[in-house]
């Protein structure tokens, strides 16, 4: 069976029909998020690298139809999800990064200069061909922070040599002498 989100549909075909996409992928077959993962990767040592990250699946669910009565308007309605794999940047160390994204948008012609409601948000479509598996990888690579890095602090791979901010409290209060003095003069 051919993968839905790998075919080059007109907008309007997949809205007419109501299409529902929902599928489970690997993050091998978005080719962005690939290089992404492959560049984090590059800074550590082969041995370090997680085995078959390639593997980890993508949940897609996308459902096609109309943003207006009329039928002029195609829009997507979409959600995707992942575990994706990357380097914290606190330790240095393999994490796995929760990423999830909801969205909706127009997909009209690049070329069309409809006025649309600003509150949505709109897809740039060439020639008439929309490939699902774009939209979806743009909403993820949207959704990634700016550093990769692990949901606690336990969860880092402590350097040797360093402490924790726990066992050696070193807290600076540039204000504890001025609220001496006004105690003082109450």
């Amino acid at each position: 069976m051919a993968n839905p989100l790998l075919d080059h549909v007109a907008p309007e075909y997949l809205a007419r029909r109501t299409q529902v996409i929902e599928i489970v992928d690997k993050i091998s077959t978005f080719e962005r998020l690939s290089e992404i993962v492959q560049a984090d990767f590059a800074a550590l040592a082969a041995d370090r690298l997680p085995a078959g990250w390639q593997d980890t699946p993508v949940n897609v669910q996308l459902q096609f139809g109309w943003a207006d009565a009329r039928e002029r308007l195609p829009e997507v309605r979409g959600s995707a999800e992942t575990g994706m794999p990357a380097v914290c940047q606190r330790c240095l160390e393999p994490c796995t990064l929760s990423l999830s994204t909801s969205f909706r948008m127009l997909l009209l012609d690049s070329k069309d200069s409809r006025s649309v409601d600003d509150a949505l948000d709109v897809w740039g479509v060439e020639e008439n061909k929309l490939r699902p598996l774009d939209v979806v990888e743009e909403m993820l690579v949207m959704a990634m922070p700016l550093a990769a890095m692990h949901e606690s602090d336990e969860d880092c791979i402590q350097l040797p040599g360093s402490e924790k901010a726990e066992e050696k409290p070193n807290t600076i209060r540039p204000f504890a002498e001025l609220k001496a003095q006004i105690e003082k003069s109450r």
